[in-house]
């Protein structure tokens, strides 16, 4: 996994030369990026965030109370005596 070396010196237009923060390597803007945590780096020092970075927060169930009305079946048994 080499690094292919592009000459530092060449010009472009509105693209000016800055450093890789994690290698140090002087490139030109342009083929740098943002990582997570705000360095500018090259894409063979990029690495996306890991998901157990961010805590999955659970969010509270709702709890109803149970109202219950008395139904036909339960006054049909009531009514029942046994013998």
């Amino acid at each position: 996994m080499g690094r292919s070396f592009k000459p530092i010196n060449y010009f472009s237009p509105n693209d000016s030369k800055t450093v890789c923060d994690v290698t140090g390597f002087v490139v030109k803007r342009s083929q740098v990026m943002r990582r997570w945590e705000g360095f500018m780096v090259i894409a063979e020092a990029f690495h996306p965030r890991q998901p157990q970075d961010t805590p999955v927060i659970p969010v509270p169930q709702k709890t109803y109370t149970d109202v219950r009305t008395q139904s036909e079946d339960d006054t049909a048994a009531a009514a029942i005596t046994p013998i």
